[in-house]
């Protein structure tokens, strides 16, 4: 189970909403001040992802929580929205070119097939069960200061 800290925002009667900030793994070695995907992650501000996960527990907004999020279910997302659309590009393309169609119709036969391979992703990462589902694994306690 990959697991992450999430801060209780809402809370709905079906569950609360929480909110992640995505922190970019860039930045972290001594090269980054040159390399270009260290600047680029320099200039773009942190994402922050929110969703709502079914509970039981009573929670209260502002509250910190520890969300697990099953590792079938990231590596399952990562292939529909990456690999099934490469896929089904490469395929359109190749079956244009095996057609006899000049390079301008291989080209628009890779863009109908990625486009077909996005709708497909889309369409089986709507059908996929609830058991994929992120869920709260625990509460944090929250820390206190002490007075300087």
């Amino acid at each position: 189970m990959i697991e992450e800290i999430a801060t209780v925002v809402a809370v709905h009667p079906n569950g609360v909403e929480v909110s992640c900030f995505s922190k970019s793994a860039c930045g972290q070695c001594r090269q980054n001040s040159t390399c270009g995907t260290g600047l680029v992650s320099k200039a773009l501000p942190g994402r922050d992802h929110r969703f709502v996960i079914a509970t039981g527990l009573t929670l209260q907004p502002g509250q910190q929580v520890r969300i697990g999020i099953p590792e079938h279910s990231l590596i399952t997302g990562a292939l529909l929205v990456y690999l099934l659309p490469l896929v089904f590009m490469l395929a359109g393309g190749l079956l244009a070119g095996l057609a006899g169609a000049a390079d301008s119709g291989s080209i628009l036969g890779a863009a109908a097939g990625g486009g077909m391979g996005f709708w497909l992703a889309s369409w089986l990462a709507r059908r996929r069960s609830g058991d994929d589902q992120p869920v709260i694994l625990d509460t944090l306690i929250p820390t206190v200061r002490a007075a300087d």
